[in-house]
């Protein structure tokens, strides 16, 4: 005859599980490496080594002393008095003080200026450069 339908699903079975095997063998070394992680924190400084031994401090030999340079004298200027220089410079007072003997060869005060200037002293002459 034929085939009668088919009943309702039994009630589930209990979970059974049995225990855990040994551990297998490591398997052979792998030739890939896996990417290099990050970098870690810097760790803190370490304290500070003893200070080394002072060094030999050796000076080598003093060098040879030069040649000695020649002594040279300049010549002798004349002989004279003060009233003599007076009248090679044809002057009786300093070249820093006025003097208007103008018609007169004299020594006469000098300066050298960056700006036009109007002589210190009468008679003194004040040069100006550029």
């Amino acid at each position: 005859g034929p085939t009668g339908p088919t009943g309702p699903a039994g009630a589930q079975g209990a979970s059974v599980t049995g225990p855990t095997g040994p551990t297998g063998p490591t398997g052979p070394a792998s030739a890939v490496t896996g990417p290099t992680g990050p970098a870690g924190p810097t760790g803190p400084t370490g304290a500070t080594g003893p200070t080394g031994p002072q060094g030999a401090g050796v000076t080598g030999p003093t060098g040879p002393t030069g040649p000695q340079g020649a002594s040279i004298t300049g010549p002798t200027g004349p002989a004279g008095s003060d009233a003599d220089c007076a009248t090679w410079l044809n002057r009786q007072t300093a070249v820093s003080a006025a003097d208007t003997g103008y018609a007169t060869l004299m020594a006469r005060g000098e300066s050298l200026n960056s700006t036009e200037t109007t002589p210190a002293v009468n008679g003194a002459i004040a040069w100006q450069y550029e």
